[in-house]
């Protein structure tokens, strides 16, 4: 009966549940909801913003027709860098996505970064260097052969991108 109940709380709930403090002293939760079908139409990242109190200021639903996940969240000087992965976008299976939000969740752009191989976003950071921009970390992955098959393995993956979400580089 336990077990069952955990499989329940696993199943209704929001997936992959994170959250970070923001600047303002409140928080930002963002999780995937509807990710249970399998054709992923339904399947978005949430984001939902609540104030020092702990009140909700705003929920965003960010993705398209098909698969979105988030899998990391950064707040920047003018508002939120979503990092996740996507096949509603972009040129392959799953592709890196990276959404900016206003501080009000109101979306501002959205890149996608990958080929016809699946990438996977897991990490995004400020770069550090001089000219700013930010660093995500992730996989790729490497088929031997031109159709994904038994001869694929994953491969380290760095893109820098600018305030704007321009790949300035890819390895």
């Amino acid at each position: 009966m336990k077990l069952l109940a955990i499989i329940s709380l696993f199943f209704l709930s929001p997936t992959n549940e994170q959250s970070i403090d923001t600047k303002d002293g409140g928080k930002l939760k963002f999780y995937n909801e509807g990710c249970l079908s399998n054709n992923g139409e339904n399947c978005d990242i949430i984001i939902e913003k609540y104030d020092t109190s702990q009140k909700l200021s705003w929920k965003a639903a960010v993705g398209g027709s098909s698969w979105d996940y988030v899998e990391d969240v950064i707040e920047v000087a003018d508002g939120f860098l979503v990092l996740g992965n996507t096949s509603s976008y972009g040129q392959g299976n799953l592709d890196v996505y990276v959404v900016k939000l206003d501080p009000q969740g109101k979306e501002q752009w959205f890149r996608t970064y990958g080929a016809f191989f699946n990438e996977y976003g897991r990490t995004i950071a400020p770069s550090g260097d001089p000219d700013g921009g930010y660093i995500i970390k992730g996989e790729r992955q490497h088929c031997l052969k031109e159709n994904v098959s038994q001869d694929c393995y994953m491969k380290p993956l760095t893109i820098k991108i600018n305030e704007i979400g321009d790949n300035l580089y890819e390895q």
